[in-house]
């Protein structure tokens, strides 16, 4: 690819890390959206009556879930947030059943669901730890 003097130059990476970003933050934004309207479904219907340590994670998923501004993830502080909501979300899913496998659970539809979005967002998270963009 030439630039404006006629040398080959390299690609606009800049630009190519800031669209990585944007999808990263559109998928974390996403996934957390679907995990908390899982867990938010729970606590109304009282599915946390036999494990409050898995109800104690759920609450503090939602703590860490108003701290993305407005449910957007615009940003690295976002993002962090939006980690926090997937840690807690996936140890809430532990507490209910260790295996990850939720077959004897009402939810178990759903919580299959939102665990490949919990590991998805805390796989991005690691890849950035290693300075890998995902």
């Amino acid at each position: 690819m030439a630039n404006k003097n006629g040398k080959a130059g390299k690609p606009n990476t800049a630009q190519g890390v800031r669209l990585a970003e944007q999808k990263r933050f559109q998928r974390t934004e996403e996934a957390c959206r679907r995990i908390m309207d899982q867990l938010f479904a729970m606590q109304r219907a009282n599915r946390f009556t036999e494990g409050e340590l898995a109800e104690k994670y759920a609450v503090m998923a939602g703590i860490h879930y108003r701290k993305v501004r407005n449910g957007k993830v615009l940003g690295p502080a976002d993002f962090n947030a939006a980690v926090e909501v997937c840690t807690a979300a996936r140890r809430c899913l532990q507490q209910l059943d260790a295996s990850l496998q939720f077959d004897q659970l009402p939810d178990s539809t759903g919580l299959q669901q939102i665990l490949p979005l919990i590991d998805g967002v805390l796989a991005d998270y690691q890849q950035l730890k290693a300075g890998r963009q995902p």
